[in-house]
């Protein structure tokens, strides 16, 4: 059953892209949600430890369960949030990813029948090693914000600025090291380090705002 958009909190980025998808001919807003979404769904695929083949298809079925729902779709943020809701369109489609493969499993290694002749009783059981799909779903997001919020960031400093950051913070190359491969100073690295890193963490605090965990 639909529901209304009642969270005036809402990012307005988000809820203008939700509402653009209620149109099915616009595909720059579709085009928008699957450069936003894809990665963070195909990873979490994989780590759920579904098949890099078996990741695009989930992919490709979310993105069709998205389309089928929003022409009635109206986001009530009271209801949950948007990180909530796109899990369980995503984590349906693992859930039967998973049965689909204890299926096979069945078939391709059949059980024994029993001596009576009684066709044996099928149970599910938890797979042990399965994973805890909100505890994962919730790592994902977070990696997914901090890519959102790196890309945003971008577009604030300088080319250098952002190459020094990533390289000094993001993949801790040695502070000479930097120095000595992009022709700086040392002053500049802490200079970069420290705006970076500021306006990082304010595009955080926003996504995270917009959407903060239940």
């Amino acid at each position: 059953m639909s529901q209304p958009i009642q969270d005036s909190s809402l990012f307005a980025t988000r809820q203008s892209l939700l509402l653009r998808l209620k149109d099915l001919g616009d595909q720059d807003g579709w085009r928008e949600f699957f450069d936003t979404y894809w990665r963070l769904i195909y990873s979490f695929c994989l780590k759920a430890r579904l098949s890099e083949q078996a990741a695009e298809e989930v992919v490709q079925e979310t993105m069709i369960s998205v389309a089928k729902q929003m022409p009635d779709f109206r986001y009530d943020r009271s209801k949950g949030s948007f990180r909530s809701w796109l899990l369980t369109v995503v984590s349906r489609r693992v859930n039967d990813r998973h049965r689909q493969e204890a299926r096979w499993s069945r078939v391709i290694e059949p059980q024994p029948e029993p001596v009576s002749g009684e066709p044996p009783e099928i149970e599910e059981y938890p797979d042990p090693r399965r994973p805890d799909l909100d505890i994962l779903w919730a790592s994902e997001w977070e990696g997914h914000l901090i890519r959102q919020a790196l890309e945003r960031v971008r577009t604030q400093v300088s080319e250098k600025q952002y190459l020094i950051y990533e390289m000094h913070v993001l993949r801790e190359v040695p502070i000479a090291t930097v120095v000595e491969n992009l022709q700086t100073s040392v002053a500049a690295v802490y200079v970069a380090k420290h705006r970076v890193g500021r306006l990082l963490r304010a595009q955080l605090a926003h996504l995270r705002s917009d959407d903060p965990p239940e």
